[in-house]
């Protein structure tokens, strides 16, 4: 029979523990919306979600080294992560583990912050995958858009941002309406639409290959299947 579980015992965190590299904190900070968006829709409370978010990423992605393991021969990141929180917060229940979780010495990760958790539990939909897996898919895409943003301000291309974030972006992530492209050969002072649609073409394609970049896949098949499945969660129509 196992010992009662002591939510204050640590056993990832001990005395001599190694510190954790920044590129592994990172990564974990990265993963925190999602990670809080399944607990928190598993119908934890917000301070219990944050909590055992805390806790996974301490024990769990950093104490145990669990980013190390997760390579491409073990599969997709998403997908193990999402099995490693399903077990955590199982283990959780199991042993009634509702007090906070304190990070231990040298395994103090922040959060998230609160744009990350706003918004996450949807009550329409209560399964907690979908919301790890929206979670996960908005993290990839707001920062593949920043990163495209980035570029297009230090060539000058302020313009084309605009048109995508505008036509493209915005309708996708906050369901904002399009503007035509008449206004934006008026905002722009272009000739012809045509401008316009030759621009979310070349965006379209640029912004694709950020995303790429930020999901890590390698060049080729690959990273085109992982990418049309992003895309495919991006709109709603994962389980």
């Amino acid at each position: 029979m196992a010992a009662p579980h002591d939510p204050h015992h640590r056993p990832d965190a001990t005395r001599d523990a190694a510190p954790v590299p920044a590129s592994d904190r990172e990564a974990a900070v990265a993963c925190w919306g999602a990670i809080y968006a399944y607990i928190r829709q598993a119908g934890r409370s917000d301070e219990q979600a944050r909590d055992l978010t805390q806790g996974f990423i301490a024990d769990v992605l950093l104490g145990r080294g669990l980013l190390a393991k997760l390579d491409e021969r073990r599969g997709q990141f998403r997908t193990l992560l999402l099995s490693a929180v399903r077990n955590y917060l199982a283990d959780a229940y199991r042993h009634d583990h509702a007090a906070r979780r304190h990070p231990g010495a040298g395994r103090s990760v922040a959060s998230g912050g609160e744009s990350q958790a706003d918004g996450l539990v949807d009550r329409a939909t209560p399964a907690p995958e979908v919301a790890f897996n929206r979670a996960w898919v908005a993290a990839i895409v707001r920062d593949a858009a920043a990163d495209l943003q980035a570029e297009c301000m230090s060539n000058g291309r302020e313009a084309a941002w605009d048109i995508f974030d505008r036509r493209v972006l915005r309708p996708m992530l906050e369901g904002a309406e399009p503007p035509t492209y008449e206004a934006l050969v008026e905002r722009w002072n272009l000739r012809v639409p045509t401008q316009v649609s030759n621009t979310i073409v070349a965006m379209r394609r640029a912004f694709a290959a950020h995303l790429v970049r930020r999901l890590g896949a390698r060049s080729g098949e690959g990273a085109r299947g992982e990418l049309r499945e992003l895309l495919t969660l991006l709109e709603g129509r994962c389980p």
